[in-house]
């Protein structure tokens, strides 16, 4: 009589399953925030800005003020709310920051070059694809 398999979910199925479904939305969101960062600083130029002050404050009145050099020369000083910037954003430290060439001073934010996030995008794909395919070779018979 041939050995058959227990229909009940294996630990190996599950862990493929969950692992599966979580690095896919993990790798939708970086993407989509890719694509989504990248189409937002399409026509803006990029810089790199000199931190002036800091301003202490709750995370909604906190705020950066930091002064930067467009490509025609113009020295432009802005502020930008505090959670908007990186973590490390200290007094004196240089940043990069993307802005309107037209209207510099009022559309000045952090630039979170989005290009970085697409290796990590790449490398989730490729484990949500093989534990997908592992999901579906370790999953229970149908049919017993």
């Amino acid at each position: 009589m041939p050995a058959t398999r227990s229909p009940r979910y294996r630990p190996v199925y599950v862990l493929c399953v969950v692992v599966a479904c979580t690095t896919g939305m993990f790798a939708v969101i970086w993407g989509g925030a890719s694509v989504s960062g990248w189409v937002r600083d399409l026509g803006m130029a990029r810089a790199t800005a000199r931190v002036l002050e800091v301003e202490d404050g709750n995370a909604r009145s906190a705020s950066v003020v930091f002064e930067f050099t467009t490509g025609d020369g113009r020295r432009v000083r802005a502020s930008e709310k505090k959670r908007y910037f990186e973590s490390g954003a200290e007094v004196g430290t240089e940043v990069g920051v993307v802005y309107d060439p037209e209207r510099p001073a009022s559309s000045v934010r952090y630039d979170q070059r989005p290009a970085e996030l697409l290796p990590w995008c790449a490398l989730t794909a490729v484990v949500t694809v093989l534990s997908g395919m592992a999901a579906y070779r370790t999953r229970p018979d149908a049919h017993p």
